[in-house]
C-alpha cells in the first residue's frame, strides 16, 4: 500500500494488483473475486462478471466507464445506498460534470487518471461534507477493469 496523498481530510491510497485481498478489509471477498477473474491479465473485464456475483453489494457498488484524451469517467451504475450516502445519484453523470457542479474536487482527476493508467487498486477515505449536515465518514475501494490494452476501461467501485 502506498499513500498517494492526504488532503482536505481525505486519504488516497494505492495498491498493486497483486495485493493480498485480506489487506482490503471490508471487501476482501470482492478483491478475491477480482483477482481470480484477472487470471494472468492485468485486470478482468466487466464482461467477466455476472451481476448476481455481487449479491449483498448491489446497493454499494458503482461502475464507471473510463475515457482518455481528455481523461474522464462516466458513471454507468451507482447503487442506491451509495447514492444516498453521496446525496445524489451520479448514474449517467461524468466526473467533469461533478467537478463543474462543485460536487467533487478537480484535483481528484489526477488521482483517477493515474490509477486508471497504471491499473492500480485504490482506497479513498474521508468525510463527506454537505452544507448544513454533519460530516459522514466513507471509504471507497476501486478496482480497475480492462477490456484489453494496458489501461483501465472501467472502474468497479465499492463503498464500505
Amino acid at each position: 500500500m502506498t499513500v498517494w496523498r492526504k488532503t482536505r481530510g481525505w486519504l488516497y491510497e494505492t495498491f498493486d494488483r497483486d495485493v493480498d485481498p485480506a489487506e482490503l478489509a471490508g471487501c476482501s471477498d470482492i478483491a478475491r473475486m477480482w483477482r481470480e477473474k484477472s487470471g494472468d491479465r492485468p485486470a478482468p473485464a466487466w464482461a467477466d462478471y455476472q451481476f448476481r456475483e455481487f449479491a449483498g453489494w448491489h446497493d454499494r457498488i458503482s461502475l464507471a466507464d473510463v475515457s482518455y484524451n481528455p481523461f474522464n469517467l462516466r458513471y454507468r451504475l451507482v447503487g442506491t445506498k451509495l447514492s444516498a450516502r453521496l446525496g445524489k445519484d451520479y448514474t449517467g453523470m461524468s466526473y467533469s460534470e461533478l467537478v463543474a457542479s462543485g460536487l467533487d474536487p478537480v484535483d481528484d482527476f489526477e488521482f483517477y487518471e493515474m490509477i486508471c493508467s497504471k491499473m492500480l487498486i485504490s482506497r479513498v477515505s474521508g468525510d463527506l461534507r454537505w452544507a448544513g449536515t454533519t460530516p459522514v465518514s466513507v471509504t471507497f475501494v476501486e478496482f480497475p477493469l480492462c477490456d484489453g490494452g494496458d489501461r483501465a476501461t472501467h472502474i468497479l467501485g465499492v463503498m464500505l
